[in-house]
């Protein structure tokens, strides 16, 4: 009777597992993607929420984006200590289309992470990507109802147009030009 209950149980975390139910989803994708390299060099002229994945307890935190990263188990003496994730609105705060960073990596009706570019839905112009056909569904719903607010106050903001820099970059542009030469 328990290898059959095991069997039953395996076989419907299985078969759930490799189902597209955003029901029993969780929020998020299962390894956000981050943006490696990035620091906080200019106080943003918008408020904004920076969220970071720590490299010491593989959880993330949130933060106002105008301040320097504080890793929650270090602490800013560890600046090295977790990598941006991305930049999320805050409420009261009108947001530009040119502050999001688009073409957009995670759906915001699901929250998985966009594997291809052929689903998108347009709003005010501007190309938004979902992860699948249900996921345009639910959003055309809320346009209709003029809700989707709740949709893309879930997009990322732009880490460029909040101070960000990638460090990488910078580096680059700080080499090029060089000659090989003595100066």
């Amino acid at each position: 009777m328990k290898l059959l209950l095991f069997v039953l149980l395996s076989t419907f975390t299985f078969a759930s597992g490799s189902m597209h139910n955003h029901s029993m989803m969780k929020k998020g994708p299962k390894h956000p993607i981050v943006y490696n390299n990035y620091k906080l060099t200019n106080k943003a002229k918008k408020e904004a929420t920076a969220v970071y994945l720590d490299t010491c307890g593989d959880e993330l935190w949130k933060q106002d984006a105008s301040k320097v990263k504080a890793c929650p188990y270090c602490g800013p003496a560890m600046p090295n200590c977790g990598k941006l994730v991305k930049i999320i609105p805050k409420r009261g705060v009108k947001y530009d289309w040119s502050d999001y960073d688009l073409p957009n990596k995670v759906c915001p009706v699901s929250g998985e992470a966009i594997e291809n570019t052929k689903h998108s839905i347009e709003v005010d112009g501007h190309e938004v990507l979902v992860c699948c056909k249900h996921c345009i569904k639910k959003f055309k719903k809320a346009l209709k109802k003029g809700k989707e607010k709740k949709y893309l106050k879930k997009l990322a903001l732009n880490p460029e147009k909040f101070g960000f820099v990638n460090a990488k970059k910078v580096q680059k542009h700080k080499h090029d030009g060089h000659s090989g030469h003595k100066h």
